[in-house]
């Protein structure tokens, strides 16, 4: 099962609740429902930051593709400067300033959040010395580039203090947080395999037996995708552009 402990305190609680019934006339649901409500109980004690068993995860990726979008952003307005023919010398040049300071390679999107947090926070002092030369971008909405590279930079900014937020969540917290989902999910395992022999022994029970107690904890996991390395698109293009700066997708 594909689940985070934010999806077990809504499958268990259905499991103990909804379908509870269906369980406690089998030997099965005598012997798991009380090592499940345990668990449950364990899980609704675990401080709101842990409950994922990865503190502060969703805030992190929200301002990482706010990092990530403004500095694609600024990195392919730039390139379409650089290649029309009719840019003067002037823009050509303020745009390839602009490029070398702030986002030299899309491969740097790629790069971890402690990275990303250390570039920005580099670059971020120097900002105002390139005022003049990004304000010679406008875009759509009445602002510049002067506030696509700021935005970019506020968001690498933010990774360094939510990085410092999650480093102050205990460390007991977050290893339980871990151990607690992989014993919960280890129990669900085992109680399904039983009540799948016990359902196959007892003609009494209901056929489908199985597929009723663990349907919506089936649906939560089918939300979630096997765990794997971390994606991220930072553009599209043909292997055959010689100006195609795409890296290969890196761990976050």
């Amino acid at each position: 099962m594909a689940l985070l402990l934010t999806d077990l305190k809504l499958g268990l609680s259905d499991l103990l609740g909804k379908k509870k019934p269906l369980l406690e006339a089998t030997n099965t649901g005598k012997t798991y429902l009380p090592l499940l409500t345990e668990q449950l109980h364990a899980i609704d004690d675990l401080p709101p930051s842990v409950d994922t068993g990865t503190p502060l995860a969703q805030q992190l990726a929200e301002r990482d593709a706010d990092h990530d979008g403004f500095g694609g952003a600024v990195w392919f307005l730039t390139e379409a400067y650089a290649r029309c023919p009719g840019a003067s010398d002037e823009v050509r040049a303020a745009a390839a300033r602009i490029r070398v300071q702030f986002i030299p390679t899309l491969q740097e999107l790629q790069g971890t959040f402690a990275d990303e947090a250390h570039r920005a926070r580099t670059r971020k002092v120097t900002l105002k010395d390139y005022k003049d030369d990004l304000k010679l971008f406008p875009v759509a909405g009445g602002e510049t580039l002067f506030d696509w590279v700021t935005s970019y930079l506020d968001a690498g900014l933010a990774l360094n203090d939510l990085l410092s937020d999650r480093a102050d969540t205990p460390l007991d917290s977050r290893a339980g947080a871990g151990a607690l989902r992989t014993k919960t999910i280890g129990i669900l395992s085992r109680m399904r395999g039983a009540l799948s022999d016990e359902v196959a022994t007892n003609k009494k029970l209901p056929r489908d037996l199985e597929t009723q107690a663990f349907a919506y904890l089936d649906q939560l996991s089918a939300q979630r995708p096997a765990p794997r390395k971390r994606e991220k698109v930072v553009a599209v293009a043909t292997p055959a552009d010689p100006a195609a700066d795409v890296a290969p997708p890196k761990d976050k």
